[in-house]
């Protein structure tokens, strides 16, 4: 065959095999893993050492227990070298019947001290705003096992590095 309709073919195959991954890859800021990373529901709670590298919302599987989810985004957290979890407001997604969990990553380009330039939770608003009513997902009900979403969640989270490992 002849080169130059080779390459359009190799080209257009490639740009078409993107397009219909099921996967992301995730290409934002990263730490070595940990093992072992907490949960805050109080920005408060955040300590002055702590770097936050990562914006992002998790879209929970549907029929997930509180423990289901807690576990899924310490998984996501710990991979990606967060120590320390803030976790935000969630809704419910009535619509979307998802069998497994997602998570959309809105930067930032660059870690940064949290208590002295966190802005609040401005990220990821088009997502944000198709979602459902707020839910009790909390204090009481992360990580418990009784605890079951019928519907899909949408959870607020950044990840943060703490002390003095950065």
């Amino acid at each position: 065959m002849d080169k130059t309709k080779l390459f359009p073919l190799l080209l257009f195959t490639t740009l078409l095999s993107g397009c219909w991954s099921s996967s992301a890859t995730y290409e934002g800021v990263k730490f070595p893993q940990t093992t072992n990373s907490q949960a805050t529901f109080l920005e408060e709670g955040v300590s002055s050492d702590c770097t936050a590298f990562a914006h992002l919302l998790m879209s929970s599987k549907s029929h997930s227990s509180g423990k289901d989810i807690a576990s899924a985004m310490h998984r996501e957290a710990e991979d990606k070298g967060a120590n320390l979890i803030l976790i935000g407001i969630s809704r419910e997604l009535p619509d979307a019947e998802l069998i497994e969990n997602r998570f959309n990553y809105y930067g930032p380009e660059y870690p940064y001290a949290f208590k002295r330039t966190w802005l609040g939770w401005k990220f990821g608003f088009e997502e944000w705003d198709e979602a459902g009513s707020l839910t009790d997902l909390g204090v009481d009900s992360w990580g418990n096992g009784n605890n079951t979403y019928d519907n899909s969640l949408i959870i607020q989270a950044v990840f943060l590095r703490c002390g003095q490992d950065l």
